[in-house]
This record gives C-alpha cells, structure tokens and sequence, in this order.
C-alpha cells in the first residue's frame, strides 16, 4: 500500500509544481501527462497478471528445463477426477488452486489430490467478481477463510496464492506477506475457461509455454467462465505429450527453482 501512496502523492505534487509555476495552457497539458502516467503506472500494476509492482509475482523461473502446470477453480466432483487421472497416467504432478468454497464442500476431493502429490494453494474463498477491489480487512478474510478450509482438509496451510483472474491491488503484497504467502501468476494461459476447442488450448500452451514457465488451465467450472472443461480434458494428454516433446519436465510450482550460479 506504501508504494500506491508514493506514487499518488508525487503524482499530486506534481501536478501541483506544474499548475503552480507554469503557464497556461501548457501548464495544463503537462499536470494532464503526469495525472495520466501515474494512473496508468497504477492499473499496469493491477491488470498485469505477472507485474510485481503490488506483489512479489512468480510466473516463471528462467534457465529451468521444465514448466509447471496448474489448474484454477475447483475441486469440482466432476472433472477435477478426470485431471487427476489423466496426471496420474502420464506420471505429472502439478498444481491446484482452489477455491474456498468449494474445498470446504470436497475435502475428500482435495484430499485426493494432496494424495496423489499435488500442490494446493489458494484463490481466494469465494472467487467473486469483486474481491480484486477489497482492500486489507477483505482481501485478509478471503485468503484466510480459504487456507482454512485447505488446512481443515489436509492438515497443510498452502504458502501460494492466485488471484482470482490475476488481478491484484495495492493492499494484495501487505497481505500476503502478513501470511508469509507467494503470489502466483502465469506465463501462458490456455484459455480453456472461455472456449471448448481441446486443439486450440493444447496448440497455445504447447507452442507459448518457455522453460520454466508457469502454465494456466482449469479444472473447475464456472465461476465467471464456462461450465464445460471437457475441452481441457481432451486437451490435457496432447499438452503433456506436446510439451515433453520439446524436452520439458513437470514440476510443480514449489519445485521451480534456478540452478545455482556457478563459482
């Protein structure tokens, strides 16, 4: 929160400065131009999924020969099975950020999938339209009620958080850091919350995704999206053997570290 007061109080003495010692209309024009690139400063913060500028983002980890998958919206009871099959087949682990509400109606579900290796973390309690815009008391309680969820199932408190469409705000970094928690985000998306077509999903990740990259589909359905995954579904193998084919390893978001610098 300190850095959006910083920049929104040199932005108005800026302004000041301008309207106070120079000329008009120029005057105008330049306190215009400093009111605009503090504003777009700010929303590049908030709309840029990977900018760090509110909080430390991770989305990719270059020089690492491996990606790591994950999967927003759920547990859902219908296809969050279905990935988990397909994963445990082709011997990938990745990671499942999970909605609070949801976890807390599937605890065996989530159960299953901390079984089966994976990593969970959290996106929010509710995942409604209007948390990218609640400040420290709201964005605290959904963060919370959603790692206690996760902790009342599997007994671990997740340490990574994506924010629901990647959007973050000022108050986001003051938050996490309280909770000793990392905010997520992505390098490729495969768009497989709005559209159906398993080609077209597979095509994009495969041919986007850079080593050590973090890639986003989705296992749930709905919440502001489609309530179809069967396109990820179909998609899934194709991703695995099209990534692997280009000489990737899996790895789950708390497995992508640099190598060490040599001495």
């Amino acid at each position: 929160m300190a850095k959006a007061l910083a920049i929104e109080a040199l932005a108005a003495l800026g302004v000041f400065a301008a309207l106070w010692f120079g000329d008009a209309p120029t005057s105008w024009s330049i306190a215009g131009l400093i009111a605009f690139l503090a504003f777009s400063l700010i929303a590049w913060g908030v709309f840029d999924v990977n900018s760090s500028l509110w909080a430390p983002t991770l989305w990719r980890v270059p020089g690492v020969n491996a990606v790591a998958l994950t999967f927003d919206d759920g547990p859902d009871p219908e296809f969050t099975p279905c990935v988990l099959e397909i994963l445990t087949r082709e011997k990938v682990t990745a990671t499942f950020f999970v909605v609070g509400e949801r976890a807390r109606v599937n605890q065996d579900l989530l159960r299953d999938i901390d079984r089966r290796g994976h990593l969970i973390g959290n996106h929010s309690y509710s995942h409604a339209w209007n948390i990218n815009f609640a400040l420290h008391t709201g964005l605290t309680r959904e963060i919370c009620r959603c790692n206690e969820a996760i902790e009342a199932a599997i007994g671990k408190r997740p340490q990574y958080y994506r924010a629901p469409h990647g959007f973050k705000n000022p108050a986001l970094g003051d938050v996490l850091a309280k909770h000793s928690m990392t905010c997520v985000g992505w390098q490729v998306r495969g768009f497989d919350a709005v559209r159906s077509d398993a080609d077209a999903i597979a095509r994009r990740l495969v041919l986007k995704a850079k080593a050590g990259g973090i890639l986003l589909l989705h296992d749930g359905s709905g919440l502001q999206g489609t309530r179809d995954r069967s396109g990820t579904l179909e998609a899934l193998p194709m991703i695995i053997e099209g990534l692997r084919a280009r000489g990737f390893a899996f790895k789950r978001v708390d497995e992508l570290k640099a190598p060490p610098a040599e001495t």
